[in-house]
């Protein structure tokens, strides 16, 4: 049995003393980390210990458990703060011993092979994925060296080890997170079109500085075109590394001169998104907007090598009405060398004359609408050239104002409705431009005795008289998005 007595003899302190030094001399100052290493290689851990008794006052307790980790053919790293004890344990198994210890000082452990991490609970996992590991990368292509001198140039804070022996594997220290930019660059440069002599001339590593968006965001950007991504170092985010050649690079570069400008800076609420094609050419998007020429604050960016990816930069709400817009044009019935034209009507909505024009049922003459039809006056029509002239002359037929009739559209049932009607009156001539003497405000006109219904009706022709009431909808339900 081990024991440990403050009242033994001076030999046994001395022999106390020589395992506590033999201990020390032995603790890591680091985890170590190979990733070739088999699972049938790993060491398998006794399960039987001689007993120890303790017996101390005052004693430092890097030494007790130091003492205690010998018995078990353990090493440890211990990362609390320093502290004496005091300790009186008879004659247990030294594993027991050291989960008694460090319950009693509110502390535990991670068990890393050979080694026990000690330290508090709350930060032990924590501390622990801290420590620096060391992790042995196995290269394909290219050589260590090659992987070195680009570590150097990207100033990733990790040690390296580079053997003479092996030119295929390098060892890199470093913490979890460094490791990991690791991984990515040799990601990025161990392919097999760099395996003649290392990287070659005709292809670096490249700084992409960044004045107004992060450099995650145009790696984001880059990923969706499909080019190859970039790597970011945490301590300088606005500078996106990126390997090629010089065609490679000056792509890459023209895309950040596109999106990398003031209207995209973070503290702004632009966003850059992109709609993916089917049948149109982001060219051809961006013809389709110059030729509606709407009254949205969006921008449609055109980039060589994704013809059938449209850009857009603008706000939440402005990508979202473009996206709409591009969906209605990019289908297979306007796949052709069908051309398009915007008419603007004169008396009735747009609604109103697609509605029209439908029943002819052309099948050569197609025509849609943008955003609140039931409102707006552009109509984009699709037809062969030769067409043109043909769907104009049955366009103006329907473009016209019918006579003027009188329908009652609103009502109150209010004791005041007279007035809440003439307000009423006012928004709607405000938003239709209708002259307030086309609406008349009736008396009391309900049937029964103590009750009240005041009607509003206006004279006007059925186009305006559809448009006022479907603003009357939107008034009453404002946040509906279209009629039903």
């Amino acid at each position: 049995m081990f024991k440990i007595n403050v009242l033994r003899s001076s030999l046994l302190l001395l022999l106390i003393t020589t395992i506590f030094i033999s201990c020390f001399s032995f603790l890591p100052s680091m985890a170590i980390e190979d990733n070739n290493i088999s699972q049938d290689n790993a060491s398998v851990e006794s399960t039987s210990y001689n007993n120890v008794t303790i017996n101390l006052r005052g004693a430092d307790i890097r030494d007790v458990l130091s003492a205690i980790a010998v018995n078990m053919d353990k090493k440890i790293i211990y990362t609390a703060e320093q502290m004496n004890v005091d300790l009186s344990i008879d004659g247990v198994d030294s594993k027991t011993a050291m989960t008694y210890v460090l319950n009693t000082l509110g502390l535990d452990y991670i068990e890393d092979n050979n080694t026990l991490i000690i330290g508090k609970r709350e930060e032990l996992t924590k501390d622990f994925y801290n420590k620096l590991s060391l992790t042995k990368f196995v290269l394909k292509h290219v050589t260590a060296d090659v992987i070195s001198e680009q570590l150097d140039i990207l100033s990733i804070p990790v040690q390296k080890i580079v053997l003479d022996s092996n030119k295929k594997v390098i060892w890199v220290q470093g913490t979890p997170q460094d490791l990991s930019k690791v991984n990515e660059l040799i990601t990025m440069l161990d392919r097999a079109e760099n395996m003649s002599e290392g990287i070659a001339d005709s292809s670096n590593l490249t700084p992409i500085k960044m004045k107004h968006i992060s450099a995650n965001k145009l790696n984001e950007i880059l990923g969706n075109i499909g080019l190859r991504l970039g790597i970011i170092i945490e301590s300088n985010p606005m500078t996106l590394w990126v390997y090629g050649n010089k065609e490679e690079i000056d792509d890459i570069m023209n895309i950040q001169k596109t999106f990398d400008i003031p209207e995209n800076a973070s503290s702004n609420d632009a966003i850059i998104s992109n709609v993916k094609l089917t049948y149109l050419t982001s060219n051809e998007v961006i013809e389709i907007f110059e030729e509606l020429d709407l009254n949205i604050d969006i921008e449609v960016v055109h980039i060589g090598r994704s013809l059938k990816t449209a850009w857009l930069i603008g706000t939440d709400e402005s990508i979202k009405i473009a996206a709409d817009i591009i969906k209605k044009f990019d289908i297979e019935k306007l796949n052709s060398d069908n051309p398009f034209f915007i008419y603007e009507t004169v008396y009735i909505t747009a609604n109103e004359l697609k509605n029209r024009f439908n029943n002819l049922n052309l099948s050569n003459i197609y025509m849609e609408t943008i955003n609140y039809p039931e409102f707006s006056k552009s109509v984009m029509v699709f037809c062969p050239e030769d067409y043109r002239v043909f769907a104009m002359n049955h366009i103006n037929k329907f473009d016209v104002m019918t006579e003027k009739i009188k329908v009652p559209i609103d009502y109150s049932g209010a004791p005041d409705g007279s007035n809440k009607l003439k307000k009423r009156r006012d928004l709607l001539v405000d938003l239709t431009g209708i002259p307030s003497d086309s609406f008349t405000i009736s008396e009391n006109v309900t049937r029964e005795d103590e009750k009240y219904h005041y009607v509003m009706y206006l004279e006007e022709t059925q186009e305006n008289i559809k448009l006022v009431k479907d603003y009357i909808t939107y008034i009453d339900f404002p946040l509906s998005d279209g009629l039903n």
